[in-house]
């Protein structure tokens, strides 16, 4: 059975800043991979365990994302998404 990709209200206004043919490229990449089994990528470590994280390329770079697995309603939301420069440091300031 395949999961409902679901964008986060901070995913979805870091994805709108994105040029139109980065944005639907990492919307397709994580479709793509996530749609099937999202439990292949890995955990994050730390106080964030519950989280996962995946990587991806791009023509315009390196870029990651941030989410979480609901499986009451077979639905992963997406929470961050940025470019692979300082994502974590972002990512750590955006919770804080």
């Amino acid at each position: 059975m395949s999961y409902e990709i679901k964008l986060g209200t901070r995913a979805t206004s870091q994805l709108k800043k994105l040029d139109l043919h980065i944005k639907e490229i990492v919307k397709r990449k994580l479709r793509d991979n996530l749609t099937l089994n999202p439990h292949r990528c890995p955990l994050l470590s730390g106080k964030y365990s519950s989280l996962r994280r995946i990587a991806f390329s791009t023509p315009g770079g390196e870029y990651r994302a941030i989410y979480t697995i609901r499986e009451d309603k077979k639905r992963v939301v997406v929470l961050f998404v940025g470019a692979r420069e300082n994502f974590y440091k972002e990512f750590e300031r955006y919770l804080s």
